[in-house]
């Protein structure tokens, strides 16, 4: 029984570094990589029709 839980507390201790890395990694690189590839908004401005016969 104590091998058990000397083997549970390995496993833990191994895949708690591994776990929060994954996290972080996906936390900023994910992040980073969908902010990249977003559609960007049009930068020139918007051209308003003048008339010279006023407004309609």
């Amino acid at each position: 029984m104590t091998l058990i839980s000397d083997a549970m507390s390995g496993m833990g201790a191994v895949l708690l570094p591994v776990a929060a890395g994954l996290l972080l990694e996906e936390l900023t690189f994910g992040g980073l990589v969908r902010l990249l590839l977003a559609p960007r908004p049009v930068a020139g401005k918007r051209r308003e029709r003048k008339t010279n016969r006023g407004e309609r």
